[in-house]
């Protein structure tokens, strides 16, 4: 995932912030923006690479995340 540098340092400091992996973060941030439009999500791990995996109805744009961090 290819995030603008902006959101990628918003979302590096919530992670620390957090005590969680970067990719977490991401997980996290989507699925609750996803939830705000009323889309069905679920968050699981990939059993090779150990990160998360969000299965979303849709595609999630940089935009997209980038307007629900500037909501935190």
């Amino acid at each position: 995932m290819d995030l603008p540098p902006k959101v990628h340092s918003r979302a590096l400091e919530l992670s620390k912030q957090r005590g969680q992996s970067l990719s977490a973060t991401i997980a996290e941030l989507a699925s609750l923006g996803l939830a705000r439009l009323g889309e069905a999500t679920r968050i699981e791990t990939d059993p090779i690479s150990g990160l998360p995996v969000i299965s979303v109805g849709r595609a999630l744009t940089s935009e997209q995340v980038a307007d629900f961090l500037d909501d935190e």
